[in-house]
């Protein structure tokens, strides 16, 4: 036999979804029951519960994973010693070394019978790895030294010529008092005059110490917190 596609015959035997059908269409009876099965009972269903506060999935660690803990993080000095701080004799307050603050490094002159080993010793015991510095009539100067393994007196010396050693912008300079700006200006110009090398770079922070260009210690600042007081002398 042939079928043959389109025909009305075969459009016609079709039945659509949702369709009537036809009175001779029913469902068969339903099956004879099966021999031993087991007899089930009707369970009730719970009824749902009105205004249930949503519950969101929570992923429950393996058990065999390890537990997790937030690491602490640990300060060297806090206000509980800060006042057991004992700050290194080469930084304490009084001539006890010669470091002009315009020069490098290398001609810091210590006192006879003190070794240069001694510059590579710990700032501050307890130790600490962060030291503040603020200088009298500037704070906008701030002078920050970082050593995550102690700060020593050499890194102590070593930022305090940087940070004082970088040029003035000219927004800065406006922030000064007259006065200030005038006087770091002469310094500048009596600095640089044999210099042109220093002339081209302008004014710096260390003009508004001029003339008192020597480093002459630390002293505990006085608002109780952890930072330090710098002072500059004349002449040592």
């Amino acid at each position: 036999m042939h079928y043959r596609m389109g025909s009305s015959s075969s459009s016609n035997s079709q039945k659509s979804w949702g369709s009537s059908s036809s009175s001779s269409d029913h469902w068969s009876a339903p099956p004879p029951p099966i021999p031993n099965a087991p007899h089930l009972h009707p369970v009730s269903l719970p009824m749902p519960i009105t205004n249930a506060p949503h519950l969101h999935t929570v992923s429950l660690p393996h058990p065999n994973a390890h537990s997790y803990q937030s690491p602490i993080s640990h300060q060297h000095s806090s206000t509980t010693h800060s006042s057991m701080m004992v700050l290194h004799p080469l930084l304490s307050r009084g001539p006890n070394m010669m470091f002009n603050i315009t020069l490098d490094l290398a001609f810091v002159q210590l006192r006879p019978g003190c070794p240069p080993t001694r510059l590579w010793e710990l700032a501050v015991q307890p130790n600490v790895s962060r030291m503040i510095i603020t200088i009298p009539g500037l704070p906008a100067w701030t002078i920050e030294v970082v050593n995550p393994h102690g700060v020593t007196v050499n890194d102590v010396l070593l930022k305090i010529r940087e940070t004082l050693n970088r040029g003035v912008s000219s927004h800065e300079m406006q922030m000064q008092p007259p006065h200030a700006a005038s006087a770091a200006i002469d310094s500048f110009r009596a600095r640089s005059r044999a210099d042109q090398r220093e002339h081209a770079q302008g004014v710096k922070r260390l003009d508004f110490l001029s003339p008192k260009i020597f480093f002459f210690g630390l002293t505990r600042a006085r608002d109780g917190s952890d930072s330090w007081n710098i002072h500059f002398s004349q002449n040592v």
